[in-house]
């Protein structure tokens, strides 16, 4: 019997989990190790900014399911691992021994210097978000025209300056503002420059004031300055810059930091693939390539390498009432687009029912 420990419960894992049948998992010994219980669905964190779902709605119960399947579930989180004795030690000071080992712990935005360190709120880690968000839904009650600033210019940086955007529009906040400051110059470079031009002109429409070439290195009490000399008032920044790691991964094209040890999701990069964008979306593909490659070993064959899609469906929030679907140099906005978001998010979510 082979012991297989799976080290957080991201996008990627998830995947696995999912794979796993009840026979490969009375074979063999898998671990879900997690300082969490449950996950948040990354996809919905938009309409829960917009006030239309609730938590438990993003939330699946991780822990639960992975028992469901056979896995056994261990809330802690990974100090130190060593390939060569294939053992893990623990936060809480356990080790485990295991014959693969596969991280998927994430990342979070480096962090910004701040004098608002109650206003400052980080879109990862998730968990943590979530607790901050309901602090920031409680000032949005209070406050009649609050102001709001999202540091980045990425995917999920436009989704919440939009959803922000819609939020406040729902509750009539008139006079409310909502900035998007990017220290790049154009919006979501990872996309062509048509469609970045497309998602800055959708963000304008929807009253949100872009401000590009900024970068934000210190946040004071209750205003961040732009190089220009303007002052920015805000009531909550958000921060949705690119995760980084504090020790990079680089893994091969088998997803392998060594021979038996791999990672996937914000926590590595792949040396074939340096542009490979972190999301949720690649996340999946590489959980869903993992329990193939992981299967393929406990029965004795040799995977082959992790080859991403050449083009990725992303499908952003665009408004109250539609979404920009894109697909590599192709996109279309709408309610249709929308419609689409919807049913892929809703059927990701009822897959772990």
């Amino acid at each position: 019997m082979k012991t297989i420990i799976l080290a957080g419960s991201g996008h990627a894992h998830l995947e696995i989990l999912k794979a796993l049948s009840i026979e490969e998992t009375t074979t063999n010994r898998f671990v879900l190790i997690s300082p969490n219980p449950q996950t948040y669905y990354s996809g919905l964190i938009p309409r829960l900014i917009m006030g239309e779902i609730n938590v438990s709605d993003l939330t699946i119960e991780s822990a639960q399911y992975a028992k469901r399947k056979g896995v056994q579930y261990i809330q802690d989180s990974v100090r130190t691992f060593d390939p060569s004795s294939h053992s893990i030690m623990l936060e809480s000071g356990s080790t485990q021994t295991f014959d693969i080992l596969s991280l998927n712990t994430g990342a979070q935005p480096a962090e910004i210097p701040t004098l608002a360190p109650f206003n400052t709120v980080y879109l990862k880690p998730f968990p943590t978000f979530i607790d901050k968000w309901r602090e920031v839904q409680r000032i949005c009650s209070a406050c009649t025209n609050p102001r709001f600033i999202v540091v980045g210019g990425g995917s999920a940086a436009v989704e919440v300056a939009t959803a922000l955007r819609v939020r406040l529009d729902r509750n009539q906040a008139r006079r409310s503002e909502v900035h998007l400051v990017s220290k790049s110059g154009r919006l979501c470079e990872s996309y062509s420059e048509e469609i970045s031009a497309a998602i800055h002109r959708s963000l304008l429409k929807n009253r949100v004031d872009v401000h590009l070439n900024e970068l934000v290195s210190e946040i004071q009490e209750k205003f961040i300055v732009l190089k220009n000399g303007e002052r920015l008032d805000f009531d909550t920044i958000f921060i949705a810059t690119p995760s980084v790691t504090t020790e990079p991964r680089k893994v091969d094209q088998y997803l392998r930091l060594s021979p038996d040890v791999y990672a996937a999701g914000d926590n590595a990069s792949l040396d074939a693939y340096p542009d490979l964008p972190k999301s949720g979306v690649i996340a999946v593909h590489q959980g869903r390539y993992l329990a193939k490659a992981i299967r393929e070993i406990l029965n004795g064959g040799s995977p082959k390498p992790f080859r991403p899609t050449t083009n990725q469906l992303n499908i952003l929030i665009s408004g109250s009432k539609s979404a920009r679907l894109i697909w590599g140099n192709r996109s279309f906005e709408g309610r249709l687009a929308l419609e689409i978001k919807n049913r892929i998010d809703s059927k990701y979510m009822n897959g772990f029912n």
